[in-house]
């Protein structure tokens, strides 16, 4: 008897070790993106790097281990990324993560040159965040305005000129 109550004991033991990792995936609500903002842009290096707020709306941390998507824009494929991260979005709040981006020259300028003759300038990024409990989805869509392209393009060429 004092055997099986120790076996017991052990297993109730191992409970909360147990429990601690186990999250509802069902119950779990997937974090936003709140806010996308350009730090850099480089053609000619094929690169950006963006600031990327998300928010975690789950009552516990969501460890962060890698992060990767692509960016369209009107629905043609302009960049990918795939960041680690050893970051953590703490419960019920908002952490800004850098991102860096692979540019696909030739599709951005293609793109760019429709969005100035249409006026039109949609952007969807899709991806995933990989953690500790398995892929999270994010996505985030929109349109830019006409000045937004065109601040975003002035200050393209003003900082290709400075080279």
């Amino acid at each position: 008897m004092t055997k099986t109550t120790a076996i017991l004991l052990f297993f109730l033991s191992l409970l909360p070790f147990s429990s601690a990792n186990a999250i509802d995936m069902d119950a779990m609500q997937t974090p936003q993106i709140r806010m996308i903002k350009l730090i850099s842009f480089s053609l000619e290096q094929e690169s950006a790097v963006f600031e990327v707020e998300v928010y975690n709306p789950n009552e516990f941390k969501l460890p962060v281990r890698e992060l990767t998507g692509s960016v369209h824009l009107n629905n043609l494929l302009v960049a990918t990324l795939e960041a680690s991260s050893k970051k953590s979005l703490a419960a019920l709040s908002t952490q800004t993560f850098t991102v860096p981006i692979k540019v696909m020259t030739d599709a951005t300028i293609q793109s760019a040159n429709a969005v100035m003759l249409t006026g039109i300038a949609d952007y969807e990024f899709s991806g995933y965040m990989m953690t500790p409990v398995g892929e999270i989805p994010l996505s985030k869509s929109g349109r830019l305005t006409s000045e937004q392209v065109l601040t975003f393009l002035y200050a393209t060429l003003f900082s290709q000129g400075q080279k």
